[in-house]
């Protein structure tokens, strides 16, 4: 892909938006949610959302439609480094989530609380991010909110709470995800268009227990400024999305995400799915973060037929900024286990496959594998090395008796970096257990 050309003014960031073409003209709008059962999941390639509100259905009394849900999840990482520092955790901990029913059809009630407690974790090995700063166990109440339904499919959620939209959301890949304190008001369609928009005063990052102002999250210490946010997404009956979401974090940069994606089914048992992201980003107001103007595209094919999915990804960053992601959510499909390839001046690749072993004893076993390279700039302030890296990913989810819900994988990813520029190779390996059962 061609690269976006870098600084350019406001004028040009408008026009090269306008370039985004039919993502844009046509009708914007969030893409939908990833397909659920989809075993080769990579929670990185954050570019769905998960609406205010429940899609219709009948709603139960505020006893009757109580839950209270425990979600235990252990996970080691173990990082080793050629020459750098390692880091090396192991956690246990998870979640237990209380939800109302319907008070009055209208009020509902909810919160989480999470903990990471630490089983393994020397001092001199920090970085994992299943704890907080120098390998501290926590908890945190990190979600508490209230929900009021506007009309039948349509609400608003105050307080602590979830969001998972394109570069603001939970990034759930450690102990404990992102939490918000935000407003937020949506609808929930299952095709045509849905929308969302709030504003959000402060996060909880995935390795610590405080709320802090967005504007500090992104960098800007000792500030206090919020984030507003707007989107909306089209759905046809054939499965193609068309959507667009724009961010203001006050005082410190904008963030304007577009997506389109559509599915060709060629036969019974095969499909072609083709896909393509845009970010555009900047500073504004009193830049807080420093001034800054940069952009990605992002394209991907995917071709699923009976057991098997074969995929190919581009992508291509501006050389002025890599691609700030302080509330979480990457949205790139080159995104993966540990690298998210939206370095300033990054042009990327990526090939994988997936596969589905069905039933493998007691559980479903499915894998997928990914190899994605990036070149940077050799010098000038964006130089950065060159990587590649391999991914593995062996997922098995027990389907026997009370084991029912227990989902193990199993992670491994090499980088292989430039040295001549710094770059330090390593490997990545993570064992993550889910489980979730219903106390009420």
């Amino acid at each position: 892909m061609s690269k976006v050309p870098a600084g350019c003014g406001p004028r040009a960031r408008a026009a090269r938006a306008l370039c985004c073409g039919a993502l844009l003209a046509a009708a914007p709008g969030l893409s939908a949610q990833p397909e659920h059962g989809r075993l080769d999941d990579e929670p990185n390639q954050q570019s769905g959302v998960v609406p205010v509100i429940e899609a219709h259905r009948e709603r139960s009394s505020f006893l009757d439609g109580s839950k209270l849900v425990l979600r235990p999840r252990s996970y080691l990482l173990d990082r080793n480094r050629d020459s750098g520092k390692d880091s090396v955790g192991l956690a246990l901990g998870g979640a237990l989530a209380y939800q109302s029913g319907w008070w009055l059809d209208r009020l509902r009630f909810a919160a989480t609380g999470y903990t990471s407690q630490k089983l393994y974790g020397p001092s001199d090995k920090d970085g994992t991010l299943l704890f907080k700063p120098g390998q501290e166990s926590f908890s945190v109440l990190g979600e508490a909110n209230v929900t009021l339904r506007l009309a039948e499919d349509t609400g608003i959620r105050l307080g602590r709470q979830s969001l998972e939209l394109p570069y603001l959301g939970s990034h759930d890949i450690r102990m404990v995800p992102n939490t918000f304190e935000a407003l937020a008001i949506g609808n929930v369609a299952d095709t045509g268009l849905a929308y969302m928009a709030g504003y959000v005063d402060r996060i909880k990052r995935k390795n610590d227990d405080d709320f802090v102002s967005m504007s500090e999250a992104a960098g800007a210490a000792g500030s206090d400024e919020g984030l507003g946010f707007a989107g909306a997404r089209y759905k046809t009956a054939a499965g193609g999305n068309l959507g667009a979401i724009y961010q203001h974090s006050l005082e410190t940069f904008s963030t304007l995400y577009a997506t389109a994606e559509y599915p060709f089914v060629l036969d019974n048992e095969t499909t072609l799915k083709a896909f393509l992201q845009y970010t555009d980003q900047g500073s504004h107001g009193d830049a807080l973060i420093g001034d800054f103007d940069t952009s990605m595209v992002s394209a991907k094919l995917e071709l699923r037929r009976g057991l098997w999915a074969w995929r190919l990804a581009a992508s291509s960053t501006d050389d002025e900024k890599g691609i700030q992601k302080p509330y979480g959510n990457p949205a790139n499909y080159l995104s993966v286990i540990v690298d998210d390839f939206d370095r300033a001046g990054e042009d990327a690749w990526l090939a994988g496959l997936s596969y589905d072993f069905q039933r493998v004893g007691a559980g479903d076993l499915s894998l997928f594998a990914n190899v994605v390279s990036g070149d940077t700039p050799d010098s000038g302030s964006s130089a950065s090395p060159d990587e590649t890296e391999y991914d593995l990913t062996l997922d098995y989810r027990l389907r026997e008796s009370w084991a029912e819900g227990l989902w193990m994988r199993v992670r491994g990813a090499y980088i292989d970096q430039d040295e001549d520029l710094g770059g330090d190779d390593f490997f990545d390996f993570r064992i993550i257990l889910n489980y979730e059962f219903d106390l009420l």
